[in-house]
């Protein structure tokens, strides 16, 4: 069996695509590791790959291979995927993680920035194994490489992601079009384990479980019940990403809410859990 993998290079106003054709052997020879953590800082906030995963904000992807788009039982598709007619392959996951807002207008992926070209095919050939596309073995490292030793704090065993989630800035965009709501709105995570807002009277706490999920509390919000928690792998937090809007999730019915990182914070953070702005 053999793929086709298209590369996009863009150059000035046109886009060019070079096709090259990867065989099984190719995909095979595919670092693990590099994919396994490319899909852990880029999927794994809204995907599980196992045969007993569960939906996240995101469908279960196992035996997504060979499946037809928008077909899972029980996972509500946007209508853009619902109505295509294709089955998922490695060519077909390639070109749509090269361009994801491109590749199929319309469509809801929460993460929709593209996926640079050196590392996806190391994701699809993970990708591969971990839904039982393939019958290749996992490498013996699989399950022992690059293991953080858990009795040192999170900011030693996940310096990317302390960094980047404790001294940049959350930014929110909570819509609920029926209730007619819209809220933009700005968090702080602080090393103490709070939380501060620009928003006067929103405050929270965050804590990371012994599962390595980050979760977040927040109360005193102004739209829907006035509080929401979630819940998010930090490995999904792990490669440093700046952007208005690089996710989003449903944390109440009804409720879409637009996730991003701006760089850095304001002074008045420091040392302070709310703000005195409105």
């Amino acid at each position: 069996m053999r793929f086709l993998l298209f590369v996009s290079l863009v150059l000035g106003c046109g886009v060019i695509f070079a096709q090259e054709t990867l065989t099984m052997d190719m995909l095979k020879a595919a670092d693990y590791m590099k994919g396994k953590q490319t899909f852990q800082g880029r999927c794994s906030a809204c995907h599980t790959l196992s045969d007993d995963g569960a939906d996240i904000a995101g469908p279960n992807l196992w035996g997504v291979f060979e499946r037809q788009a928008g077909s899972k039982p029980g996972f509500a598709y946007s209508a853009t995927l619902t109505k295509e007619q294709f089955e998922w392959s490695a060519d077909r996951l390639n070109n749509w993680l090269a361009d994801p807002k491109g590749y199929l207008p319309g469509n809801i992926m929460g993460i929709p920035e593209p996926v640079p070209a050196a590392d996806r095919l190391d994701l699809i050939s993970f990708m591969l194994i971990e839904t039982g596309a393939v019958d290749w073995p996992r490498p013996a490292t699989a399950f022992t490489a690059n293991q953080a030793d858990r009795s040192l704090p999170p900011s030693e065993r996940f310096p990317s992601f302390w960094n980047h989630l404790m001294y940049n800035t959350v930014r929110y965009r909570w819509v609920n079009e029926s209730a007619g709501e819209e809220l933009r709105f700005d968090v702080y995570n602080k090393t103490d384990g709070s939380i501060a807002s620009n928003i006067k009277g929103l405050t929270g706490f965050w804590h990371i479980t012994e599962r390595d999920f980050f979760c977040y509390a927040l109360t005193g919000m102004p739209v829907g019940v006035g509080q929401m928690v979630e819940c998010f792998p930090v490995a999904a937090m792990a490669i440093p990403r700046f952007s208005e809007e690089l996710w989003t999730s449903k944390p109440q019915k009804g409720v879409a809410l637009h996730g991003g990182i701006a760089p850095g914070r304001p002074d008045w953070v420091d040392g302070v859990v709310e703000s005195t702005k409105n």
